[in-house]
């Protein structure tokens, strides 16, 4: 009787372990971020060109966390790597300069978030990200 008791007080504990999102799997989120330099920030009318955002912070946040708990920087072709990761929701995002034209801005004008959301469903999941776009002035 005290086997199966250990036994199933066992399984009952290695059931409720269930682990957040973060470090620990072989998953990965990748992607890459480009600067759009415009003549007049406010107007997306005014781009100029577009060029990959190299040497870029990326940062990365576990499930409902409130602060970043990773970050990365850009490789020369704006692309970055989140490795070793479990399953579960994450944000990534960066900062670019306001395009909002908020006069006074509601935030710092150097630093416009810009983040995408995304599921690793399964442990081993690759998700390649579309792009991050920040913006830029001559």
């Amino acid at each position: 009787m005290r086997y199966i008791f250990l036994i199933l007080l066992a399984s009952i504990t290695l059931m409720s372990c269930v682990k957040d999102p973060g470090l620990g799997g072989s998953g990965i989120i990748s992607g890459k971020v480009n600067k759009e330099v415009r003549v007049v920030l406010t107007n997306p009318n005014t781009a100029i060109y577009t060029v990959p955002a190299a040497d870029q912070d990326v940062y990365i946040v576990y499930g409902g966390h409130i602060s970043p708990d990773d970050k990365v920087v850009t490789n020369y072709n704006g692309e970055f790597e989140f490795r070793n990761l479990r399953r579960g929701k994450y944000t990534i995002y960066t900062y670019s300069k306001d395009t909002t034209g908020v006069n006074p801005p509601v935030i710092d004008p150097s630093r416009m978030v810009i983040l995408k959301e995304v599921e690793l469903i399964d442990n081993q999941d690759q998700i390649e990200l579309s792009d991050l776009t920040i913006y830029d002035t001559q």
